[in-house]
This record gives C-alpha cells, sequence and structure tokens, in this order.
C-alpha cells in the first residue's frame, strides 16, 4: 500500500499482510497523485511541477515523461487494461498517455500524449476509468467549471457533458458503466443515469450519438440526495462496491458514511477518522472458483533509480543490469508455438470439482473403475512396478530381467483379453442380427394370421357375396404360396369349410 505525503517530497510504504511500514522512499519533488498499474507491479507518481513517473516497483526503474502539464498533477486513473492511463492537473487539461510506451527501452518510443482534452475550463477534480477491456470504454471527468464530461479516451472525443449545480469534487463510475455517482462540497451526492427516460423510447445508443454530443444535460435535482442530520461534512472521496449496491463517501470531518444505491439514502457511518479522508477505494472481491490467479508475487520493493534504458547502449534491447525481484507462484503462460498445438485447457475437471458440494457421477464411475482394474491386475499376479531404485549391484540384472519378463507377460495377457472381448463383440453382433429376422418374422405372420381373422369375421356375419367370399378365399390361398407347409393346411382347411 503507498501513501503520499502532501507537504512533503515522500512516499510512505506499507505492508498489508504484515501491517507494517515497509519504506520511505524519498523523491526530487511533491507528489500530488499515485495509481497502480500492470497488475501493481508498476507506480504511476504525478508530480507538481507536472510531470509523470513511472516507477517499476520490482525493478526500481524510474521512468519520467515530459512536462506536459503547466501545473500540478491533481489526479491520475488507469483504465483496466493497463494499456491507457489519463491524467488531470490543475490547468484544466486532461492528457491520456500509452503504459507500454512510456516503458519500453527503445530510444524511438514516444513518452508525450496520446491525446489532449481540453473542453473543461476549470482545475480537474477527479477522473473516473470504465471497467471495459474493449476499445468501446469510457471515462468520466470533473472539474470546478461545475461540469462533467464522458470521454471515449481512445479517440479523444467528448461523448457527452453534464451542467451540475455545484462543483463537484468526486466522482466514480457504477461497475456495468450505466451511471455515475458525483460529490459535492456540502457532503451532497448525485446519481446520474446515462439511460434515462430519453434513452428507454429510442433504439439508438445516445451516449455515442455525435448529434447529441455537444449538446450539455442538466441533471434533475430529484438525483441528489444527503444527509444534513449527521453532519458528515464536505465530500471528498467516492467509491462504489463491486455489485452496485453500496457507496460509500469520505469527508472532510474524517467520517466515512455508507449510502443504499437503490433508495438513495444514508445507511450509517462506518468509520470516524481523525483527519480528511482525501481517498477511498473498494477492494476486488476474492474466493470465485474460476479466477485466475496472479503468476508471480511482489515480495519486497525496490527503491527507485536511474532509467536504465538511458544508460544503455540506444539499441532498443533490454540492459544487461536489468533485474526483476519477483517470486514465481505458479506455472508462467507459455502461447502455443503453432496452430496444431493442443492448448491448455486451464483449471482441470477435478480441481473445478473440488469447488463443488459434490463430485460429478462421470468421475466417481471412472475412479470407480480404475480401482477395481488396478485390484484385478494385482490378483492376476503381476507384481506392481517398483517405486525405488536398487543400488546393489548384484542384483541389478536380475530385478531387470524380472521386470522385463513381467511386463512381456502382461502385455500378451492384455492382447488374449482384446482378442476374446473381440470375438465376444463379434458373436454379440451376429446374435442380434439373428433376432432382428426373427422379429421381422414373426411379425409378418401375426399380420398374416390377423387378416385371415378379418376375412372370416367378415363372411361369418354376411357382410360380403359368397361369390366374393370365394374368391376372396382363393386369393387368400394364393398369397400363402410361399409359406411354409403348416400354413399351407391350415389356410386349405379354414377354405373347404368355409365352402361346405
Amino acid at each position: 500500500m503507498f501513501a503520499a505525503q502532501s507537504d512533503k517530497a515522500i512516499l510512505h510504504v506499507y505492508n498489508r499482510e504484515k501491517g507494517n511500514q515497509e519504506a520511505l522512499v524519498p523523491f526530487p519533488e511533491r507528489i500530488h497523485s499515485i495509481a497502480l498499474a500492470a497488475q501493481d507491479s508498476v507506480l504511476l507518481l504525478g508530480t507538481e511541477s507536472g510531470r509523470i513517473l513511472a516507477w517499476e516497483i520490482c525493478s526500481g526503474r524510474l521512468v519520467s515523461t515530459s512536462t506536459s502539464h503547466l501545473q500540478p498533477v491533481t489526479c491520475l486513473v488507469v483504465d483496466p487494461s493497463s494499456n491507457y492511463f489519463l491524467s488531470g492537473s490543475s490547468d484544466a487539461m486532461i492528457h491520456v498517455w500509452a503504459l507500454p510506451s512510456i516503458l519500453s527501452f527503445s530510444p524511438d518510443a514516444s513518452r508525450s500524449p496520446l491525446h489532449t482534452l481540453s473542453t473543461h475550463r476549470g482545475p480537474i477534480s477527479s477522473i473516473a476509468c470504465g471497467h471495459s477491456l474493449s476499445s468501446a470504454n469510457i471515462a468520466v471527468s470533473i472539474a470546478a467549471d461545475k461540469s462533467a464530461i464522458v470521454w471515449d479516451y481512445h479517440t479523444g472525443q467528448a461523448l457527452r457533458t453534464y451542467l451540475l449545480h455545484e462543483a463537484p469534487t468526486a466522482v466514480t463510475l457504477d461497475p456495468a458503466d450505466r451511471a455515475f455517482y458525483v460529490a459535492y462540497a456540502d457532503g451532497s451526492l448525485q446519481a446520474i443515469d446515462f439511460y434515462d427516460e430519453a434513452q428507454k423510447h429510442t433504439s439508438l445508443h445516445l451516449l455515442r450519438d455525435s448529434a447529441s454530443s455537444h449538446r450539455p444535460i442538466q441533471p434533475p435535482p430529484r438525483t441528489r440526495f444527503s444527509a444534513d442530520s449527521q453532519k458528515l461534512g464536505g465530500a471528498l472521496s467516492l467509491s462504489l462496491s463491486w455489485d452496485g449496491t453500496t457507496l460509500i463517501s469520505g469527508h472532510a470531518s474524517g467520517k466515512i458514511a455508507t449510502w443504499d444505491v437503490a433508495k438513495a439514502n444514508y445507511l450509517s457511518t462506518s468509520a470516524n477518522l481523525p483527519g480528511p479522508v482525501s481517498n477511498l477505494c473498494f477492494l476486488p472481491p476474492v474466493g470465485f472458483p474460476n479466477v485466475r490467479e496472479p503468476s508471480f508475487k511482489i515480495q519486497t520493493i525496490v527503491k527507485p533509480k536511474q532509467d536504465a534504458g538511458l544508460t544503455s547502449s540506444g539499441n532498443g534491447l533490454i540492459p544487461p543490469n536489468y533485474t526483476l525481484n519477483i517470486q514465481l507462484t505458479g506455472r508462467l503462460h507459455v502461447p502455443p508455438l503453432s496452430a496444431t498445438e493442443k492448448t491448455s485447457t486451464g483449471v482441470s475437471a477435478f480441481k473445478e470439482a473440488l469447488t463443488h458440494p459434490c463430485f460429478p457421477t462421470d468421475i466417481l464411475e471412472e475412479s470407480l473403475a480404475e480401482l477395481n482394474a488396478w485390484n484385478a491386475q494385482t490378483k492376476g499376479g503381476f507384481a506392481p512396478a517398483a517405486d525405488f531404485m536398487s543400488l546393489d549391484e548384484d542384483g541389478t540384472n536380475g530385478e531387470s530381467v524380472s521386470s522385463g519378463n513381467s511386463q512381456q507377460a502382461e502385455v500378451k495377457e492384455l492382447k488374449k483379453q482384446l482378442a476374446s472381448l473381440q470375438r465376444i463383440q463379434k458373436v454379440t453382433f451376429s446374435q442380434l442380427a439373428e433376432l432382428r429376422k426373427e422379429k421381422d418374422y414373426f411379425i409378418r405372420q401375426e399380420k398374416k394370421r390377423a387378416d385371415r381373422a378379418n376375412v372370416r369375421a367378415k363372411k361369418t356375419m354376411g357382410l360380403a357375396p359368397n361369390g366374393a367370399n370365394h374368391g376372396y378365399a382363393a386369393g387368400d390361398v394364393e398369397m400363402n404360396d410361399c409359406t411354409d407347409a403348416t400354413s399351407e393346411s391350415e389356410s386349405d382347411d379354414a377354405d373347404a369349410a368355409d365352402e361346405s
């Protein structure tokens, strides 16, 4: 955990696991804002002179940008991909930077801003970045000119402008990027929804509508809420829970208030600190089964030192004295070398089953079958393979010969079992074919008997003339010429009885 001291050019480093202070890092000028990037391995620092420092805490490499801001950098925010970060200053300017370009060892890499967002007319108070990893991610900035602007920071385009009633002091975005919340100096908060009533009656995405991007919107006063009876003081910081239901605010009185987002009312005071709460942040939730764990861990930080890239030969290669002090916590991700190589599936089925209340049936059945096969193999007289290697030279040859003989015998036995199973399979298929033929034969015989029974019933009831009956009976006898002798005799006897 890093904390910049406002009145001195000092950065405090704390260890959350041990609960103590690890280091006290001095800098040549005062630090006004900080932000972590690249899986918490790079610390960005906004200085009083308008520069931005990028400190690799696991190597100690310190990279400085050009002095792009004319006044101190008051806020820094990093996007979820850590490819871009935004800096705001008291000079009313917002710069968009590419972090890989700044950290590059190449002498041709640019350390200047990609875009400059200059729509605000007052000092930048705070910036909040969206949660998307795509190129459609957004950012929201607030300034002392009583405005809040939604940006597409990849292109530098202003998507929407909101005119607020007072100068905001803090801003945070909804986890689904559907709204943002601002805080004011009187301690009140306001929820501003991107998808208001006008958005619900159209199929267009008004946030991306270029025709309405320069049309300012004034949020309704009913979206503002406060807790005047609690005497919280001016709000200085905001943070929203991961599910978007709970909002916490830090105030100048040292109080941390909790708010219900759905009901827009005050819940409780979580803490009362001795000084103003200038920064708040919800920790990300943990305990999900399929979350990818980080592949490294930083045990100790390395204090900043001169950029190794400046002392290299200028060929863009990593200097030989560049070192990383990290601990690998798992296997490194290696991409496939070719399209035909099978990619790793990640978490195995067994590890995934450990996170569920019970094991799947197929895993249990497979385990029982493997156990039965192992028991059958042991009963068959095959000795299990030794799990150690003997160091006795005299018995080495005998053991190797016996082991080879047992393996050959096991292979022969398995071949015999496979051949017997194949023979059983052939016999089974032939039996199934015979049974199918018998079934078809009996079905045909039953159908013929049923037809003859219907003819006799019609003759008995007198539904057809005798000539027709005789003709039909004769035809019936002709159809049975292909049957066996027993069926022919039964048909002839039945016809003779009918004629008499």
